[in-house]
């Protein structure tokens, strides 16, 4: 009996030293400059406002009864992920690449939670604003504004719409 307890005891010690493994969603990182224009420091002949750009993502956050399961899901089908409670912890499922943009003045505490959809749908959409800058050939933008709307659109579904808006500017350098 004392083997048999003794032996059980390793059973069970071996199976909970198994190695779990970790699965990185992959991702793609941008950032930019960005400044309110009175901290610039410049004329106004230092600089060209090229344009003002509005980029928006939005993603569509649903989970089971229970809470133990929930997705959240890019509208345009850039990426998904599937999250769920398991017996080593939480356990995701994901499609496709999340495309995460930051100002550069907050990448450097950056600590986005990709388990929760309004940190994920804020940079998605600050993702997307950079992009359109590097378009326009912009050095920075300036007085950047981020809104981020929030709507049940189910019984258990939430659509998360972020939008950011900003001026890009050019600086000159032919003087």
């Amino acid at each position: 009996m004392k083997k048999l307890l003794v032996l059980a005891v390793c059973a069970v010690s071996l199976a909970s030293c198994g190695s779990v493994k970790q699965v990185i969603m992959p991702r793609a990182v941008n950032t930019i400059g960005a400044a309110p224009l009175s901290d610039l420091n410049l004329e106004r002949s230092d600089y060209e406002i090229l344009n003002t750009i509005t980029a928006e993502a939005v993603v569509l956050y649903s989970y089971d009864k229970e809470g133990s399961k929930s997705q959240i899901v890019d509208s345009d089908g850039e990426f998904s992920m599937q999250f769920s409670t398991g017996k080593f912890g939480l356990v995701c499922k994901h499609n496709g690449i999340l495309k995460l943009g930051y100002l550069q003045n907050d990448y450097r505490d950056a600590t986005t939670d990709v388990t929760h959809p309004e940190d994920v749908v804020r940079r998605v959409a600050l993702y997307r604003l950079v992009n359109l800058a590097r378009e326009y050939g912009a050095d920075a933008v300036i007085e950047p504004t981020i809104s981020t709307n929030v709507e049940q659109t189910g019984t258990r579904r939430i659509t998360y719409k972020s939008t950011v808006t900003a001026k890009i500017i050019k600086l000159k350098t032919d003087r």
